[in-house]
This record gives C-alpha cells, structure tokens and sequence, in this order.
C-alpha cells in the first residue's frame, strides 16, 4: 500500500497547527518517496516523520506561489548536506528552472546530486515503473497545476493450488503462469496461464491538486478513489469577502466531487480563520450537504493508504 502524508495544510500562512502547503507520497514496499509542493519549513516538518529527504526521488509543484515554494531551496540544501548522490527529478510551472538557478547561484549552493529540473505545462504525461502522472492545468492568479496519478492494474490472484494439483512444480513455471503466459508440461498438455489467474484488480486513481477555483477541470480524468483538493473557505466566508480570490469552497469542491464519482474527498488549503476560532467543523459540515461519500478534512501529519 503507498502512503500519503500530509505536511502541510494550511493556505497562504501557517498557524499553530498547520504548516503551509506540503504532500509526501511512498510508494509501496519502498523507501522511496515524492514531494508535492514545498512551502516553507517543509523539511522541519519531514523530520517529524519517518521520511528522509535522502530517499526523496521527485517533487512536483503545483505553482510558484510562496506557500508552496518557499521551503524547496532549504530542503534541497539540507539534502546535499546529506551527501546524497542519487539525481532528483523536479518538475513545476515555467519559471522554476529561473527561480532556482538564481537562488542557487547566489546563495552558492553546490549540490551533490543531479538536479533535474523538468518545466510542465497542460497534458504533460509522466509515466513511471507502476504508474503514470497526468498534469492538468487549473484555474487561478497564476499558473497552476494539479496531478492525475494512475497506478497500474494489478494482476489477478494466482490460483497456486490448482497448478499443484495439474502436476506444475513451483517455481519459474509459476512465474510464467502468473504472468499469463502458457506453459508446455512433459507429456505434452499446454496449460493456459489465464485459467490460473483471476481478474485484474483495478489500479487506483487520485487527484492532487493546486491552487484552483474551478474542480470540474479534473472531470476528463474521472472517476477518482481519491480526490486531495484545496477547499480554502465555506461558502458563506467567500461571498463576504471583499475581494473575491480564485480559490474553490467548500460546497463547489463538494459538488464537483460528487458530480465526478469521488470514491474518498479530503479537503486541504485551509484558511487560517478556521484554526484561529476552531471553526474547522464549518468547512465539514458544508462538504457533507453537498458529497455524499467520504469526505475528511487534512492536518498536517495526517496519513492514509492508498
């Protein structure tokens, strides 16, 4: 099962409770991990965890906003102290490659590692050994961007008992099989790797996404099983709001997950007026008038399995 952990869930400022915007994904049965979005003091709250930024492999930012940029120069130093020297793959807005060459150049920072500094724009695809990543643009002040992550079908349950009995003997014949494959036995009979092998179970799909004012533009990739998604205000706070900023509430979010087939909806980016007058409940409630399905909201250290 991977693991996500939330680092980072409060919008635009931390508070006492919440840092600003950071997401870790570990992927199964592997020390290794990635990072989405990078606000500051990102890398003091991965020292709170099990994580360690000498196995981060990847980090994805959604857009080039502080809060979800600000830590990723700090961190990338604090990596290279580590001596690491496995590359590390950053992919985010146009503009990042500029923004870190310069902050590097001028702080002197000599990384160790190989830094690979990738700049993506819509329908960028990323594929990976057990999934892929669809980069989908969203709407907001600036650029912004949020991740489709489709992990690979899993093959069907290996019925081993059956191939005992048809006189297989285990080992590389088991793996053929598994694999689907057919196999010809010593007296000639051809056994179909596809009578053993149950269905494929379907790989999972979640959605983590940046700043952003309209959900709906993750519909072409629907359905999801989860959907991490900023829901910065109730809507009754954002009609009062003297200037209207391009951020999603609560009941849209809601909306659009439920018209999407949501499966498991965690809201994230939370306004700070929510910590401050503990009127977290507010954006629960609302969410659940409007989403018919899980719904949670995230605090930084948070972890659930996908």
């Amino acid at each position: 099962m991977h693991t996500i952990t939330f680092l980072g869930t409060s919008a635009g400022v931390p508070t006492r409770t919440r840092n600003v915007s950071a997401l870790a994904l570990q992927l199964e049965n592997s020390k290794e991990w990635m990072l989405f979005d990078c606000g500051e003091g990102t890398q003091h709250r991965i020292m709170n965890t099990s994580l360690s930024a000498y196995h981060l492999s990847r980090i994805f930012i959604t857009h080039l906003h502080g809060d979800h940029v600000y830590g990723l120069c700090g961190l990338l130093a604090s990596k290279g102290m580590q001596r690491c020297e496995s590359a590390l793959e950053i992919y985010g807005p146009p503009g990042l490659r500029e923004l870190l060459e310069n902050v590097m150049h001028l702080s002197q920072l000599n990384l160790p590692f190989d830094l690979k500094i990738f700049e993506i724009s819509e329908g960028t695809l990323l594929r990976y050994e057990g999934f892929k990543i669809d980069v989908v643009a969203l709407s907001h002040s600036i650029v912004s961007f949020g991740f489709v992550i489709s992990f690979d079908d899993r093959p069907g349950h290996f019925d081993a008992e059956k191939a005992r009995s048809l006189g297989i003997p285990e080992g590389p014949l088991f793996a053929r099989l598994k694999r689907g494959e057919s196999i010809t036995l010593p007296d000639g009979s051809t056994i179909e790797g596809s009578t053993l092998v149950g269905p494929p179970t379907r790989g999972k799909r979640i959605v983590i996404g940046g700043d952003n004012d309209a959900p709906l533009l993750f519909a072409p990739y629907a359905p999801f099983d989860l959907m991490i998604h900023e829901a910065t205000y109730t809507q009754a706070d954002f009609d009062r709001l003297p200037r209207k900023f391009l951020h999603t509430t609560a009941k849209q979010l809601s909306l659009a997950a439920e018209q999407m087939g949501v499966d498991h909806l965690i809201l994230n980016h939370i306004s700070p007026r929510y910590d401050k007058n503990d009127r977290i409940s507010e954006l629960l409630d609302e969410a659940k008038r409007y989403f018919s399905g899980k719904v949670d909201i995230a605090y930084d250290f948070m972890q659930i399995g996908v």
